[in-house]
């Protein structure tokens, strides 16, 4: 049977240091935790998808977590 596991991400956000905590099943993609962040640092988040005729340089995923600083994301299974 499969156990649910904590993870622990730690990350930068404009070069503070910064973790969050989340449980799963599997360790989380690195998608799930760029929105996971998202969602705790934009004030009103809001879902936006690149039109398949856009050819933008970004995703818009990765434009936001550009705007917002982030980067040196971590996963450490949390064993406590």
């Amino acid at each position: 049977m499969t156990e649910l596991k904590r993870y622990r991400i730690h990350y930068r956000i404009n070069g503070a240091p910064a973790s969050l905590l989340m449980s799963a099943f599997e360790e989380p993609s690195l998608e799930q935790i760029e929105l996971e962040i998202l969602l705790g640092h934009v004030r009103n988040p809001q879902a936006a998808i690149d039109a398949p005729w856009e050819a933008p340089e970004r995703a818009s995923e990765h434009r936001r977590m550009a705007d917002l600083g982030v980067s040196d994301i971590q996963i450490e299974e949390d064993r406590h």
